[in-house]
Parts: structure tokens; sequence; C-alpha cells
């Protein structure tokens, strides 16, 4: 019998990063992921000697690149593949594995925006000896270039605009248009090409810097730079269609061609099209007010013109996403009941299977869920199909100003969800102290799991409970301007995905009407959350 319940393959350059499910029917996700990470040295090479013989066994004919090992929507365990498919010996294979690690000693806390946008790669870029590398086709598929390789020479090299830079996988000199140029070491990993961002990028005419706070290396095009705000215009890219630049800039379709004067979908690369509506700042305006006027967030406001505060100033001219026209939305009515048709998320599912799998479009399927695109489904999480799924409207965004040591009382399964989505950042606020720290959602479905931010977070945290425990203290959540009551436990425990914040594992934080995870859990436990929501609403 398989030990994995399912898989999922994703081509990538010269071969596929592999999925690999485990089968999980007795526990919820972050309780196998905790026993997961208990497993001693010797089980742990059994499962790992398993897993070569499942690759070799079902994929004989594939160069896997990259293997993740999961359960539900948790990873548990990654590694970069690096033996032949073929290969036989389990134990060079394993070498090379960790030859190709201790070579790279590899810091994979790099972001890359491009032109303004933090972009998603399947294979991670990574800082090693002072430079940014990306996989060389991943980072040309999102700038709009060719990416060519000839495996008989070794070569590789990406062209655009006029620019061709080629290069032998490995080299440290390239040719830029047929001049010899030196260049930071590119990079093999199991026979994908790591090419140096920057030098890569500036040749192709971007300018290239780094947020050392935040490991984000900004790759910008110079000519971007003098069209409208850089925010207002965008130029059509290869393989761009009206629907992908929609979601990538939290607008719509319609909004497109209407702005654009489109009578059809059809595009071409080199088209400027206007993304947003402007407006002109004038005296009495503030973000939450046009917010409102416009019917979008203020996040999404200060995301489109990237401004680090909420201070405007008369005569600014700000993009307004996602809609054409001013007008002030009346508040959406709330959905009281589940739709005819629902589905519980498998593992391995994806919004484009679930829409196929029901005859439904990708984006019906996140407008009936309340998700954003970015987002992706939680295995054993129910979702709405033929209509929406229940929702109520009890706070507003921006109604509350600053954190506060009293929130509202906000039902988990009909709103908070939709409000604290994962990877989210927000502020926790003790009750009792006053005490104020930042935490990232990392997941939950019957509540929230969550992280501090920062080593820092991480200490405030402490020094709130005193010692981890799982005593709960009654605490605000300050998200998108709402105050919500809310309870936290402080052991940690299960999965870890928020790296260097000085604590292994993640917290419950539950709002009203949250549950545990796990049919087993103690009903105190879940009790003294409630006491604490209430607690945290002033109740």
């Amino acid at each position: 019998m398989d030990i994995f319940s399912s898989y999922r393959l994703v081509k990538v350059e010269d071969g596929y990063d592999l999925e690999l499910f485990l089968d999980n029917p007795a526990m919820n996700d972050a309780e196998f992921a905790e026993e997961f990470n208990r497993i001693d040295p010797e089980n742990r090479q059994r499962l790992d000697r398993n897993i070569m013989d499942y690759i070799r066994e079902k994929f004989p004919d594939l160069k896997i690149r990259t293997v993740r090992i999961m359960v539900g929507s948790l990873l548990l365990a990654s590694f970069i593949y690096t033996a032949p498919v073929q290969a036989a010996d389990t134990t060079a294979s394993a070498k090379t594995v960790q030859a190709v690690q201790a070579e790279g000693d590899f810091d994979y806390s790099a972001r890359i925006s491009i032109n303004g946008q933090l972009q998603s790669f399947n294979s991670k870029p990574f800082f090693y000896n002072y430079t940014t590398y990306v996989n060389l086709y991943e980072f040309g598929n999102k700038i709009g270039a060719s990416v060519w390789w000839n495996d008989a020479s070794n070569t590789v090299g990406i062209n655009k605009n006029g620019t061709q830079i080629a290069f032998m996988r490995g080299s440290t000199v390239a040719r830029v248009n047929g001049k010899q140029v030196s260049m930071p070491k590119s990079l093999v990993v199991n026979g994908v090409t790591y090419a140096p961002l920057k030098f890569i990028a500036e040749n192709l005419g971007y300018q290239v810097t780094l947020d050392s706070a935040t490991n984000t290396v900004m790759v910008n095009s110079k000519t971007s730079q003098t069209q409208t705000g850089n925010a207002g215009v965008y130029t059509v890219a290869a393989g761009d269609t009206l629907w992908n630049i929609a979601q990538r800039y939290q607008t719509t379709v319609d909004n497109l061609k209407k702005l654009n004067n489109l009578t059809s979908d059809t595009i071409y690369p080199g088209q400027q099209l206007i993304l947003y509506r402007s407006h002109v700042v004038k005296s009495g305006d503030t973000l939450w007010r046009l917010a409102q006027n416009y019917g979008v967030s203020v996040e999404d406001i200060r995301k489109v013109n990237k401004l680090t505060s909420d201070t405007i100033y008369v005569g600014q001219t700000l993009y307004i996403p996602g809609t054409t026209a001013a007008a002030t939305p009346a508040k959406p009515s709330p959905v009281t009941s589940w739709p005819d048709v629902t589905y519980i998320v498998q593992p391995g599912d994806t919004v484009y299977s679930v829409a196929k799998k029901f005859g439904i479009s990708q984006q019906d399927l996140l407008k009936y869920n309340y998700m954003d695109p970015d987002q992706w489904l939680n295995a054993g999480d129910k979702i709405a199909i033929s209509g929406y799924a229940p929702r109520t409207y009890t706070v507003t965004p921006g109604q509350d100003p600053a954190p506060a040591r009293k929130g509202a009382l906000v039902d988990w399964q009909t709103e908070g969800k939709y409000l604290l989505k994962r990877n989210s950042t927000f502020t926790i606020v003790d009750v009792d102290t006053g005490k104020q720290f930042k935490a990232v959602m990392i997941g939950g479905y019957n509540h929230a799991d969550i992280e501090p931010a920062t080593r820092a977070d991480t200490e405030i945290m402490k020094s709130i409970f005193g010692t981890w425990k799982w005593s709960p203290r009654a605490v605000v959540v300050h998200i998108n301007g709402i105050n919500i009551a809310a309870s936290l436990s402080g052991m940690p425990h299960g999965a870890d995905t928020v790296t260097d914040n000085g604590v292994n594992g993640m917290f419950d934080l539950y709002l009203k009407g949250s549950t545990s995870h796990s049919s087993s859990t103690s009903k105190v436990y879940i009790q003294e959350h409630a006491n604490m929501v209430l607690k945290a609403a002033g109740r």
C-alpha cells in the first residue's frame, strides 16, 4: 500500500517539482505535522528510502528536481532531488543531496519584486556569497523574456528587447550581445540553472535595489519609472491575458476594458493598458474616506500607491484599484446558509482542479468563497460551489484607527476567517497588560494558527505569558482598521513556517465560535478560549 495518498507534478525548467501528500486519515493536519517532526533518525532514514523508491517506481522517465512532502496544506519537509531517477544507489544519491546543500549554504529569505509587484516562484530565490540567485527560466517568464538552453554545449541564454545574454552553466563569464563580460558564478542545482539576478536584470535594462530590512530585491524597469506613477499604466508582455493582469493588479477584466475602451479581450505585447482610475487628493480627503467612496479597502489603496503610512497631501495623484467610477457602496447583505452544492477539500486540490471538477470558472469559485487569487485551499475545509458561502458583516474595515484593549465579537466561521487570511500580518494586544506584538497567520480552519512575526515579537509575547503554557489569555486582534476580540494560548506546537523568529511552532488564536482542529481536544480548553474572547469584548 502506498504511503502517499496523492501527488502533484509541477513543470519547471528541464524537469519537474514533485509534491507528495502523505495519507493521513486519523489526525488533523497540524497534529500530524507535529507527530511527523518527532520521528526518530532511524525511522526518518527509512522514510527517506521509501520516498526514493516511490519516485523511482512511479516516475522512472521523469527528471524530478525538488521534492516536497505535504500533509493537507502543510509543508512537512522539502529537499533537492539530485540523483538521476534511474540510479539504484540510494546512499550515493543521499550524499549528492548533502553535498549540494553544504556547497550552497543558501539563504532562502530572498523576496523578489518586479515593477512593484511581489513575485511567487516555484523555485525559491536565494542569497549566496552576497549575490541573489533566481531560476533563470522562471525569472525570464515573469519579465516576458525568452529563455533558451542547449544541453549539448551546456549553454543557456536569455533575450529581451534586442539584448542577448548567454553563458555556460557554472561559468563566471557571459556574452552580452556578443561581448564577453565577467559575472558572478552561475549555479546549477539538479540540472536547473540559477543565475545572478542583478547581473541579468541590469543588462536587460532594469534597475535593481535591495531593501535589506525585508530582504526584498526590487527589480524595476527604467522606462516604467517615467510612466504614470509606475502604477497606473502597464505594458503588456508575451503570454499576458486581461484575466491574469486583472488578478495581478487587484482589478477586474471589465474595469480594464472600460478604462481602455476595449471591445474584446484581445491584447498584444507592447500595448499599454491603463490599470486604475486616478484621484487627485483634495482638502478633507483621507485614505479611509477614499476607500469608502470607491468601495475598496485602505490596504489596497496603500499597496497600489506604495504608501508606507496613511498620510496623503492635497494635489497628490492616487490610483484606485478595482473600480471605474466613484460610488458609495451599500453594506453587503449577509448570507445565512450554504448553497445546494458544496465540497470538502481533499489533499492536492487546487482552485483550478476543483473548478474544473464542477465545471465552474475559477473566478466564481474564488468569489463564492471570498478568496483572493493568491490564496489556496485547505484540506478538510468546506467550500461553496453553486453559490456564496455563509458570511456576516458585523464590522467594517477602518472603523478602529488604532489597536485597543477591547474588541468586537466576530464569529470565526462566518466572518473572522475572511478577515484573518493566511499570511496576513496583524497586531495582537494583550488585554491585561496592554503589550502589543505583530503576528502572522499561517493557516487553520476551525481557528487561526499564528506565529510571532520576528524575534522581538516573540520576546514580547513570552513576556506576556511569563513562560510558554496552554492557558489562554484575552487579546485583541487589530487588522485593517478593525479591533476583534480573541483568545491566545501560549504553547508553541505543530508546524513552524516563520523562520528566525526565535520560537519553534505555532500558537492557537480563537475568535467567537472557534473550536479545535481535533475532536479529542479537551472541552475545558475550548471553553477557556470562549471565556477569554468574551473578556476581550468587555463582557
